[in-house]
C-alpha cells in the first residue's frame, strides 16, 4: 500500500500532501494528529486502517486497545494530544504514538499487573501484553522532548 496523508480526525490536513513525515517508513498509511476529543474518531481510523493492512478479529482488537491506551497517555500526561501514525513492517502492522510531554522509558512499565486497587499502569502493562512488540524512545529533533511509542501486532497467515 502505498503513503497517504491523513488529516487531523477533527478535520483539516496537518501537514502538506506527498507522503510521511521524514522519520516515518515509507509505507505509512495513516498519520494524524490527536486531542482528547478526537479519540472515538481516532479509533475508527485506526480499526478501518489495520483491516486495510490486513488485521482482523482479535489482531485487529489488540492494536485497537493498545492505540486508545497509548493515545490516552499522550492526552493525560503529556500536553493534551499527540501524533499517530499506522504503518505496515512486513508481517507486522505497527502503531507510533508521539507526543511533547516530558518522555519516559520502559522502566515505568511494571513487569507484573498492577494491583487491583492500582491508579496507575494499567495502559501501558496492558500494551505490553497485547501486542508483539513495544519499544519507547524520546522525541527526535534539535530539542528532543517527549515520547515515542511504537507497538507492532503481527498478522496472523492466513488458513490453509
Amino acid at each position: 500500500m502505498g503513503p497517504t496523508t491523513e488529516g487531523s480526525p477533527a478535520g483539516g490536513p496537518d501537514r502538506p500532501p506527498g507522503g510521511p513525515a521524514p522519520d516515518l517508513p515509507a509505507d505509512c498509511c495513516l498519520e494524524t494528529g490527536f486531542g482528547s476529543a478526537d479519540l472515538p474518531r481516532l479509533r475508527l481510523l485506526i480499526g478501518s486502517y489495520a483491516a486495510r493492512l490486513g488485521l482482523a478479529g482479535h489482531r485487529r482488537d489488540a492494536l485497537l486497545v493498545s492505540a486508545n491506551e497509548v493515545a490516552d497517555n499522550a492526552i493525560r500526561h503529556a500536553g493534551g494530544g499527540g501524533r499517530l501514525a499506522l504503518y505496515r513492517d512486513g508481517l507486522l502492522v505497527c502503531c507510533r504514538v508521539s507526543d511533547s510531554g516530558p518522555g519516559f522509558d520502559a522502566s515505568v512499565i511494571p513487569d507484573r499487573a498492577p494491583g487491583l486497587g492500582s491508579a496507575a499502569g494499567w495502559g501501558l502493562w496492558t500494551v505490553r501484553q497485547l501486542t508483539d512488540s513495544l519499544e519507547i524512545g524520546r522525541g527526535v529533533g534539535g530539542r528532543p522532548r517527549g515520547a515515542v511509542v511504537t507497538f507492532c501486532v503481527r498478522l496472523t497467515p492466513p488458513a490453509r
